[in-house]
């Protein structure tokens, strides 16, 4: 099964928060994102971020954290869809959960990152961002084979 686009940028987030903090360079975008398994989508994604040319590293975990919520954002309006479409009861169930995680994500989970990488507590943030990562992981199981949503939004 093919990574679902929100589980890339959170596992990216992650280890960008974890590796770059303590961490300075000319060029912080290449050298971060060489620490983190998937390099070439890092670079990509904050460098379709204007904010990056002049970014200091928290500031490039906060453009990570907005990539995370637009994703979700976009993913939980699939999910929306999908739920007033589908006539199967099961797919309903996982939806409906898949809903109620994602909908944490937006409401609770990035903004408390973005505060917390703001206030300089990193690990809160990385915590925030495993939370989001495991409901998104959470959501993908509950279909119990191939997910609706494991295709959808692909870079």
């Amino acid at each position: 099964m093919k990574t679902p686009m929100l589980l890339t940028l959170l596992s990216v987030t992650q280890l960008l928060l974890i590796t770059i903090l303590p961490f300075a360079s000319a060029n912080l975008v290449v050298d971060t994102c060489k620490k983190t398994p998937y390099a070439d989508f890092c670079v990509s994604a904050l460098r379709s971020d204007r904010r990056s040319s002049t970014a200091d590293t928290p500031t490039l975990g906060l453009i990570m954290v907005d990539k995370v919520n637009a994703n979700a954002k976009s993913t939980l309006t699939k999910i929306q869809d999908l739920l007033r479409k589908s006539p199967d009861p099961g797919t309903k169930q996982a939806l409906a959960s898949c809903e109620e995680g994602y909908k944490y994500t937006i409401t609770d989970l990035v903004p408390t990152s973005k505060d917390a990488l703001t206030k300089g507590d990193y690990k809160f943030a990385v915590d925030d961002m495993k939370e989001a990562a495991s409901d998104a992981s959470e959501c993908e199981a509950g279909f119990g084979g191939k997910s609706p949503l494991s295709d959808f939004e692909r870079l």
